[in-house]
């Protein structure tokens, strides 16, 4: 009898263990390929390492991108790992974001890496490491989930920030964002801590059933939620807490900028969502008064600062800040227009600003990165592809229809005032006037006569991937509807809370 039962007991272990693997897939089957990158880099003759390494990881992402696009169907939203996961269809929703940014980035920077001689397998490891951290975030439901997401992810970024070794300025980038992001990473924890001993418990649904609108007179909670609130704007690269950003998308390699600029806000949104709409949607007035102050801020200084640089990194940093302000007024208006705005517009923006980001690599010499304005002189008759593509990334960024930037914003304002916050859209729409001036400005010199005859070498996986972005830019405008994704594809609502 003893032995049945313990047969039994081992068979329920063994299904358990299966099911908790099968909601991790797309983590699980990365992870092996990361493992396996590894493993090439120290066997292989140095020759053949970074060819090789670069195949493994963009068969990883594409099979890590099928592994989620699969499960779909079979999404549990129950929890994996007795609460510490999920495999529910907003993290796989996630997931298929990374995926698709890690193939763009490895299409990008193989020939970037080869024109400025830096180590390529080293570089694609790091970036499957950042990704399986990003994947980590959206699928954590317990705070100590989320924290090992965000380490993985924030140290994987902090060698690659400074993964130009020769160059003074991206090793002081990665010191920065080091410094900075060490201090961020320290306001979280304290603030998961507090929470912790508010709730008893870092499960995050668990967090939600045990906090009410009661709490919201406890001193403790409430210094956990700005703790948090002022980590994961950090994080999110959010005015008054944006300081590093434009000092580290300078000084990093560009292809880190870019993997960067769309990454690390995506997962940072995940997060939010996750630990804020999830976690305590009874404490919302909270923890919504203290986003919409830093969506305002980011909105004005993002604006204001992006106007007066002639650097297109800094440019595009400041954009950044200003893009994390607009998202946040998905976030803070929550339920199914607001979740949806959000999802729409941050796989909108994965196209958009990496694809600018991608135009700009191209200008990259053996010498370094070239991303002065001026660097674009002419850019018409050196690649006419290119400079269409570069005029169609920055319409869409700054929200002319028919692109998705548009449409992107459109849903975010009309979540926004749907959900009372006009005043916060006012303040969108206004900034949205201002951005036109700096993304048209980027155009003067794509589109102006200039004595440049040399042509703008590209290599196939770059200019496909560049060209695929400026594609899907005009037509997830042309067609929005298709990706309004919480309600067609049954995200669940239960993110926010009962």
């Amino acid at each position: 009898m003893m032995t049945m039962l313990a047969a039994a007991d081992l068979n329920y272990t063994w299904s358990q263990a299966l099911a908790d693997l099968g909601q991790i897939a797309p983590i699980a089957s990365l992870t092996g390929f990361l493992l396996f990158a590894i493993v090439a880099d120290l066997v292989l003759p140095k020759q053949r390492r970074g060819d090789v390494v670069a195949m493994i990881a963009a068969t990883g992402f594409a099979y890590s991108l099928a592994t989620a696009v699969y499960r779909w169907s079979y999404a549990d939203t129950g929890p994996a790992y007795h609460g510490y996961a999920t495999g529910d269809k907003f993290a796989l929703f996630f997931e298929v974001l990374f995926a698709i940014l890690g193939i763009l980035t490895v299409a990008v920077s193989h020939s970037y890496l080869r024109r400025r001689r830096m180590l390529e397998a080293e570089f694609h490891i790091l970036i499957l490491a950042a990704v399986i951290g990003m994947m980590v975030l959206a699928s954590a439901t317990s705070l100590v989930t989320v924290f090992l997401g965000l380490e993985l992810l924030s140290i994987a970024l902090y060698i690659a920030t400074g993964f130009a070794r020769g160059e003074t300025a991206s090793q002081e980038a990665a010191a920065k964002y080091l410094l900075v992001g060490g201090f961020a990473s320290a306001f979280v924890l304290y603030g998961m801590a507090l929470i912790y001993g508010g709730a008893g418990t870092t499960v995050i649904p668990d967090i939600a059933t045990r906090l009410d609108s009661s709490s919201s007179g406890n001193p403790l909670i409430l210094l956990g939620i700005v703790l948090m609130g002022v980590g994961f704007a950090f994080k999110v690269s959010a005015a008054p807490f944006h300081m590093w950003t434009p000092d580290v998308y300078q000084g990093a390699p560009l292809p880190v900028t870019a993997f960067m600029s769309v990454g690390t806000k995506a997962a940072a949104f995940a997060m939010i969502i996750r630990v804020f709409a999830g976690g305590l949607p009874h404490l919302a007035p909270e923890w919504q008064a203290l986003l919409a102050f830093v969506a305002a801020t980011s909105m004005i200084v993002g604006n204001l600062m992006a106007i007066a640089q002639s650097s297109l990194k800094r440019l595009l940093a400041y954009s950044g800040v200003a893009q994390a302000g607009y998202v946040l007024i998905g976030v803070i208006a929550g339920g199914q227009n607001g979740l949806a705005a959000v999802l729409f517009y941050l796989f909108s923006y994965m196209f958009m600003n990496f694809g600018a980001f991608g135009v700009i690599t191209l200008l990259a010499g053996p010498e370094g990165d070239r991303d002065r304005l001026s660097d674009l002189d002419g850019l018409y008759r050196r690649s006419p592809l290119m400079a269409i593509l570069m005029t169609v990334f920055m319409l869409s960024l700054a929200g002319f229809p028919p692109f998705v930037g548009f449409f992107g914003k459109l849903f975010l304002f009309t979540a926004g005032v749907s959900s009372g916050y006009t005043w916060l859209v006012v303040v969108a729409v206004l900034t949205s006037v201002v951005s036109v001036y700096y993304y048209v400005r980027v155009l003067i010199p794509v589109w102006s006569s200039s004595a440049r005859t040399d042509r703008l070498e590209s290599s196939i996986s770059s200019t496909m991937a560049i060209a695929l972005s400026g594609v899907l830019s005009l037509l997830l405008g042309l067609y929005p509807t298709t990706l309004l994704i919480a309600g067609q594809l049954g995200i669940p609502l239960n993110i926010f809370g009962p």
